[in-house]
């Protein structure tokens, strides 16, 4: 059981890294994403899609489609 929550937790990091990474996030004071944690993630990607690039993330969820 351990492990399957533990892959969930680095399959979500590893999606959210890609998201932030497509928008033109890559570090933040200094710090990489990689080096962030699951809640720092979660909290910079709905900060980016709630105020600053919800236009661009719409752009790029309607190209995958």
């Amino acid at each position: 059981m351990n492990n399957v929550l533990r892959n969930a937790v680095q399959q979500r990091r590893q999606f959210l890294i890609d998201k932030l990474l497509k928008i033109g996030v890559f570090k933040k004071e200094d710090r990489h994403l990689y080096e962030w944690t699951l809640s720092d993630l979660e909290k910079e990607y709905q900060y980016l899609e709630s105020y600053h690039v919800r236009a661009k993330i719409n752009q790029e969820n309607q190209l995958q489609q």
